[in-house]
């Protein structure tokens, strides 16, 4: 979190009632659609999902947060870690002008969309959220903002749908990414919020890959979140022990998911950030996975 619980009052922020969704090609606005031709490789889709704790950077810095690397280290940890990668599913971002810099680093041929939560520096009108970045356009970009009881910040769920191609052609399907930083505190809130999202997800007919950090701190609430994604045809992304090295909470329960629908999963692992050379640059591990569609000849 970006607020620390015991100093909550003294972060400086506000939620926008005039946009929820700001993107690479578009102005702020409620709920985006594009047409476009560029479209996801569907024999491979690679994916991270993280939680990148935008703590690092100058602007948290600035604010007086509590960081425990360089604005460099994040971004050469946010490159190295993407690098190769055809989608980025990320949380606890914010976009000042050095992340503004750090997407476009990563090639003319992504772009990305974010669902925003609140502001969380006034004075250079910089959000926080959740984005997706993808080496391809969205076609539509929408955004769900959830209150929890307990804290005065939003948290965001981003939906973003591509075009996919079988690698020359593009197909009929389109791919729905959703994003999603969920509730901490209350599990009320928590589980409305994802009973919200889950009734959105469900009106899409074609595949669906849903990551994120879904804050479930104990089994009770992860139990809760498959039931309610399993109700709609997801699947989890599970890793083999030995790959599994995802941040949890003092009750061994992991946060951070990706689940699937209607693709073929190639393999999933997370590593330990303070194991690579790149290191600790977030209090989460990020998620790797890749996919192919059900139509690609395995």
């Amino acid at each position: 979190m970006f607020c620390l619980l015991f100093f909550i009052s003294s972060c400086s922020y506000y939620v926008p009632q005039r946009y929820t969704i700001e993107t690479s090609t578009h102005s702020p606005n409620q709920c985006l659609f594009n047409e476009n031709k560029t479209a996801i490789d569907s024999r491979s889709i690679k994916v991270i999902s993280w939680n990148s704790l935008a703590g690092c950077r100058q602007t948290m810095r600035n604010l007086g947060a509590l960081t425990f690397c360089s604005q460099a280290q994040s971004n050469q940890s946010f490159l190295e870690l993407t690098k190769n990668r055809d989608i980025l599913i990320i949380q606890e971002a914010f976009m000042d002008s050095e992340m503004r810099q750090t997407l476009k680093n990563l090639g003319t041929q992504y772009s990305w969309d974010m669902g925003i939560s609140y502001i969380l520096d006034q004075k250079k009108d910089i959000p926080t959220g959740v984005y997706t970045v993808a080496n391809a356009q969205a076609l539509s970009a929408c955004s769900q903002r959830s209150n929890d009881v307990l804290l005065p910040t939003p948290k965001a769920i981003l939906f973003t749908t591509y075009n996919l191609s079988d690698g020359e052609l593009t197909t009929n399907e389109k791919l729905l990414v959703v994003n999603v930083h969920a509730i901490l505190i209350s599990q009320s809130s928590l589980y409305a919020q994802l009973d919200r999202m889950a009734k959105k997800m469900s009106k899409h007919e074609g595949p669906i890959i849903l990551a994120g950090d879904f804050n479930t701190m104990t089994e009770n609430s992860y139990l809760k979140l498959k039931e309610i994604v399993g109700a709609i045809g997801m699947v989890e992304a599970k890793m083999e022990k030995k790959d599994d090295h995802r941040v949890k909470s003092m009750l061994g329960q992991a946060y951070d998911f990706i689940f699937y629908k209607k693709l073929r999963l190639i393999r999933t692992n997370s590593i330990d950030l303070a194991e690579t050379t790149i290191g600790k640059t977030s209090d989460h591990n990020p998620i790797f996975a890749e996919f192919q569609g059900i139509n690609v000849k395995p």
